[in-house]
């Protein structure tokens, strides 16, 4: 089981590191469109709509790590709260008739 738990804390760190190389390149890509825009009305608004949403995916994925959100879902793969195979005791029997 402890193998299971650091191969997940590893895949969230590589997913993070991902998220934020993209979120850097897509508000690089951003960046580029709005100094690149001539004045053009339409091309400035693309690079601050892109800027703005790499910003929003960025601080979206370090508020999910950051409040447990990771840490939560971990859990729930790591100590399942209801076991394949064995019934719930919560849930009552259907009787016959």
């Amino acid at each position: 089981m402890e193998q299971l738990t650091q191969t997940i804390s590893n895949l969230v760190g590589i997913l993070l590191g991902l998220v934020g190389a993209v979120g850097v390149g897509f508000f690089v890509y951003g960046a580029y469109l709005y100094l690149t825009a001539s004045g053009a009305p339409h091309q400035m608004e693309r690079g601050k709509s892109a800027m703005m949403t790499a910003i929003a995916g960025v601080v979206l994925a370090m508020v999910a790590y950051g409040y447990g959100v990771v840490d939560v879902v971990m859990n729930a793969v790591v100590n399942p709260p209801v076991t394949p195979g064995v019934p719930d005791p919560a849930t009552p029997t259907p009787t016959p008739g």
